[in-house]
C-alpha cells in the first residue's frame, strides 16, 4: 500500500508542470467545465480542488484523463504519448455537463446525444445508438452502474439510478431507480436524490 501511495505522489509531481500548462492554455469555457469535473473527482478521491488535485488526477487516473481529453481535445497532443487516457474507454459524446465521473471505465462506450451534469458511469457500460442511429439523452445526476446498457433515442430523466446490468430501451422518468432486462422502474424516489458524491 505504501508503494502505491508513493508511486501516486511521484506521478502527480511529474504531471504538475504539464497540468499547469494545460490550465493556462484552456479556454475559459473549457476551464469552467473541467473545474466542475475536478470538483466531483476531488470529492470522490478526497483531494483538494486545486492545481495539485488536477495534477494528481492527470498523473494517476487514466479515466480522468479520458474525460479531460474529451473536453479539451486540442490539448491531447501535448501529452498523449505520456499521459494516455483509458484505452478501453470511448467517449464520443461532445455535449456533456460538468461533473462527469467515470469509475474504472473498462470496456465502456459513451455515445449519447447529450449527458447532463454530475453523471457517474461505471465499467462495462454502453450508452449508444440503436438500429435507427438514435442515441439517448441523459439528464442530470444520473448514475449508470456497471454493465448497464442504455440504447436508442430515449430520454433518461434527472436523479435516476440505473442498476447493474440493466438494459434500458424505453424512456425513464426523473427520480427513480430502474433495473432488469429489460429495465423497469423498481423504486420511485420521494425526494430528489443527490447522486453526487
Amino acid at each position: 500500500m505504501a508503494l502505491i501511495v508513493w508511486r501516486n505522489r511521484v506521478q502527480g509531481v511529474l504531471a504538475l508542470p504539464l497540468a499547469a500548462v494545460y490550465w493556462i492554455l484552456m479556454p475559459p469555457a473549457t476551464r469552467r467545465i473541467v473545474l466542475a469535473d475536478l470538483k466531483q473527482w476531488a470529492r470522490w478521491q478526497h483531494l483538494g480542488c486545486n492545481l495539485w488535485g488536477f495534477s494528481w488526477l492527470m498523473g494517476c487516473r487514466p479515466e480522468f484523463r479520458s474525460v479531460f481529453y474529451s473536453r479539451a481535445r486540442f490539448l491531447k497532443i501535448l501529452s498523449c504519448w505520456w499521459l494516455r487516457g483509458k484505452t478501453a474507454l470511448e467517449i464520443t459524446t461532445t455535449d456533456i455537463g460538468g461533473g462527469l465521473i467515470i469509475q474504472h471505465g473498462f470496456s465502456t462506450v459513451i455515445s449519447a446525444e447529450r449527458i447532463g451534469k454530475n453523471c457517474k458511469i461505471y465499467q462495462q457500460v454502453t450508452i449508444g445508438f440503436n438500429h435507427d442511429l438514435k442515441a439517448p439523452v441523459i439528464g442530470n445526476n444520473v448514475e449508470v452502474c456497471c454493465g448497464a446498457k442504455v440504447i436508442g433515442g430515449i430520454t433518461i430523466g434527472d436523479n435516476v439510478l440505473i442498476g447493474a446490468n440493466a438494459v434500458v430501451v424505453k424512456d425513464v422518468p426523473s427520480n427513480c431507480v430502474v433495473a432488469g432486462v429489460p429495465a423497469r422502474i423498481i423504486k420511485h424516489l420521494d425526494h430528489v436524490r443527490d447522486l453526487t458524491l
